[in-house]
């Protein structure tokens, strides 16, 4: 890949509203553990791609699924 690719990209507004509650939701489970770690909205994007590119695949009729799953259709 030799052209890097758009460094931003357009979440869905359901998206972007449970990014920032989970961001929220993980920030304050840190705090009350004793930790001050922020966890911003970007750090969880980050760590999906991460981890989610690695188990993409297609389903037998050319579907992207993510892990085992298999969609029927």
């Amino acid at each position: 890949m030799s052209e890097p690719l758009k460094a931003t990209i357009r979440l869905k507004k359901q998206e972007a509203i449970d990014l920032k509650e989970t961001a929220f939701d993980l920030t304050k489970k840190a705090i009350m553990n004793g930790k001050q770690k922020i966890h911003s909205e970007s750090d969880i994007v980050h760590l999906a791609i991460e981890y989610a590119l690695k188990n993409i695949d297609i389903d037998e009729h050319g579907e992207l699924v993510l892990g085992t799953e298999s969609k029927k259709k």
